[in-house]
This record gives C-alpha cells, structure tokens and sequence, in this order.
C-alpha cells in the first residue's frame, strides 16, 4: 500500500512511499510549530527510578504541537533536548511530510492532523490490509524501585516488595508484569542463581497464570554466561518472556540469543526498543531472532514503526512497543498496535510518573489491563491547560549514581562496555 498525494487540481498520484498507508492528500498548510517542556520531580526528595547503579532524580517530557491554517491541531511527543526552530516547515503541508526524515514528534503530530482531517482515528488509517483492534491489551511494566536492600522507610524489600508490587498490579486487572532485576548485584552478592530463587517467590505469590517479564540488569546488560545461567529457571517457571538481556549490539549476537532461546524453549525473546530503523531492525526479523519487537513510536516516529510493524507481519514476529515515557507515548504506541496486523500488546508504565495521566484531559486508563481505543479522528487527545505552570522545566541530567553505592554506576558501565566489545566485530 502507498501514501498517494495529489495537488490540487492535479489528478495524478504521486507516490511517496510504497509502504505508507493509502492516504489521498487533502489541502492543509502549517502555521507553527510549538514545543513544550516539562519536569516532575518528586518533592519529598525521592526518586523516580532506583534501578540498578543509578537513581533518576526527575523525568523531563516534552510536547510538540503542530498548528495548521485550518485551525487543526496536531499533538506529538518533543525531544527536550533538540532544536525548537521548526520555521522550514511554514506553509508545508501535513500529508507531504510524514514518512520523511521528520523528527519522531513532527512526524506523530502530522499524523494526528491527518487523522482530523480525514475524520478516521489514526489506527483505522494504519489498517491498510487488515481489521483493525481498538482493544489493545498492555502490560504492567515496572520493578525500578524494589531493592535488595532495606530503604529505612518501613516499606517491604527485596522480594517482599516486588511481590506486593506484582500483586498490586493483579488486583488492578493486568495480567502481565514486568520487571528489572534489582539494584547493583555486586553490593548486594546477588548471582543469577539467588535471582533464580527471586522468581520462583515471585512465581509462587502471584499463581501459575499470570504473565511474567523479566528484563535486562537496569542499566547494564546481562553477560551471555549469566543468560544462559536464567533462562533455564524462567523457563521452568513459564516466564512469557526475557527481554534483550544483552541488547540490541547487532547480527554479531545472534549466534548467543539463539543459544539463549533453546535453553527457554517456553520462553519468549523480546527486544529491539533502541532500533533507530527499518534497516537496524529488518535481520532481526528476518531471522526470527526476536519473538516480539519492542520499537518505540516515541523514538522513531509513528512512519518508521508502521514499517517495522509491516515486516514484522511478513516474518511471524509480533508487535510489542516499548512504553517507558508519558502518555504521548502510549498515544502513538497504543495506535500502532491497534492498527498493525503484527500488534500484539504495548507496555505501560507503572513507575511513580505523573506523565502517565496528568497531560490530556482524557488519558489513558487501562481496564483488565485492555486500552480501548475510541472512534474519533486523529488521536483524539486534548492536552491539560497550564503544564507549565504545574510542571515547570528544570534542567540539568537526570541521572545520577546511586549514593548509596557510588562506585557502581562506573561497574555497571564497564560491563555493559564488555558486553558491546564481545560483539563489536
């Protein structure tokens, strides 16, 4: 299928991509562009991850809105730290610019003024061959806060607080979770033996059917000695999946992930949140080396995604984004899954973050862990008034080593730079 453009008074299509939806340009000009920048940051001092080595002190979002001569809106989610001066796209129109080299929350906002214009939710326009599933099922994505250590806060720890935490997600109606393995492993004397121990308590508390995943060491990625070490316990466990425990580093691993999965047979392979594009993500599926895609609208764009979900329907690989931002995130995700034959779940993220609900008036709330998708045009999201004044922009990093353990953070980043050396050849 093929995004054809006509002019007006022009007849002819004009193809500017052969893997765009079909789509005929309607005549719209942009008139501005506005980004928006935000932070939370928790005021009682604590903090929004504490995964691994390190401790996110506050979480940065920004939001794009496309402005048009028809008085249409297009809403996308910004890069806080890229350019604001998006003057060269005055007088463009919408239906021109997607699927072009746009940045990831221009290319979203033009599809939501599409969307408006052509009266359709964007789902049912990336429906192109096939029904499209408004009720998209998401997973409970989160264990960033539980550590193997106690806080002094009179709050469980250790595998005590990822149980309560697994069940609290339960008793809201998800039926899957994830989860990353804990704080520094070094500090703590934890092996992926004693991890093993962890998941069968987990296993226990929550019942053999519910859904659990587990993800790679917060910010460090597992060895291949220490994957091959788990994936044997998670998959007498029935785990549903294990989530690029090494990381995306390229066709170099794929010889170790294929070894990895035939110690899990049961046991899904996910990944592929940091594939950039069509062409970093095509031998990964080709190869079936990943049971599920994670690649994030958020970070690529709604186009380029669209695209990988396509291949992924050709291969026999499932659609599964990653969703670890706001919910102008879970916007575009949540529509690519609905749209693309390949979609089969999104993540949605539980850590403390009032992005997840707090930027439209309308957010997104899952019930027994389904998001249902409404039938109006575009997006269909309207943003809360005054962000800037609840939300004010801090700049500055966000994250830093964890205090507690301060030599961690430089551990875990000489381990995650092995891990890369093994497969940089």
């Amino acid at each position: 299928m093929h995004m054809t453009n006509k002019t007006p008074g022009d007849d002819s299509p004009l193809t500017v991509d052969p893997q765009l939806p079909n789509i005929v340009r309607e005549p719209i000009k942009i008139t501005g562009v506005k980004t928006t920048r935000l932070t939370y940051k928790p005021s009682d001092g604590s903090y929004v991850h504490e995964c691994g080595p390190v401790v996110l002190t506050k979480y940065d979002v920004a939001i794009v809105e496309v402005f048009t001569d028809q008085g249409i809106i297009g809403i996308g989610p910004g890069d806080v730290n890229g350019p604001t001066d998006h003057s060269h796209l005055l007088g463009k129109n919408p239906f021109d610019l997607v699927g072009t080299s746009l940045p990831t929350g221009l290319d979203v906002a033009c599809w939501d003024i599409i969307g408006r214009v052509k009266g359709k939710p964007v789902y049912q326009l990336l429906a192109v061959d096939n029904p499209p599933n408004p009720q998209v099922h998401v997973y409970a994505s989160g264990g960033v806060l539980w550590t193997y250590y106690d806080k002094g806060d009179g709050k469980p720890y250790g595998v005590d607080a990822l149980i309560e935490e697994a069940l609290r997600y339960k008793a809201m109606g998800f039926d899957a979770f994830k989860w990353r393995p804990g704080t520094d492993w070094e500090e703590a004397g934890i092996t992926p033996a004693r991890l093993g121990d962890v998941c069968r308590k987990l296993r226990e508390a929550v019942g053999p059917d519910f859904k659990l995943g587990l993800e790679k060491k917060g910010y460090d990625s597992w060895t291949f000695e220490q994957c091959m070490e788990i994936a044997p316990i998670i998959n007498d466990l029935n785990f549903l999946f294990f989530e690029q425990p090494m990381g995306d580093e390229g066709p170099t691993q794929f010889e170790d992930y294929l070894r990895i999965k035939a110690a899990m047979p049961r046991v899904m392979l996910w990944g592929g949140e940091r594939f950039h594009s069509l062409a970093e993500a095509r031998p990964w599926l080709e190869q079936r080396i990943y049971d599920a895609v994670q690649s994030d609208s958020f970070i690529i764009g709604l186009s380029e995604n669209w695209r990988i979900a396509r291949v992924a329907t050709a291969t026999g690989v499932k659609l599964v984004p990653h969703n670890w931002s706001s919910s102008l995130g879970t916007m575009c995700n949540v529509h690519l899954v609905a749209g693309a034959r390949s979609g089969h779940m999104c993540e949605f993220f539980m850590y403390p973050n009032p992005f997840r609900e707090a930027l439209f008036t309308e957010p997104y709330r899952p019930v027994n862990g389904v998001i249902t998708l409404p039938d109006v045009p575009g997006f269909g999201k309207t943003l809360m008034p005054d962000l800037e004044k609840q939300f004010p922009y801090i700049p500055g990093s966000n994250v830093a080593a964890n205090p507690r353990f301060p030599r961690a953070w430089a551990r875990a980043q000489a381990r995650e730079a092995q891990v890369r050396m093994r497969y940089a050849g």
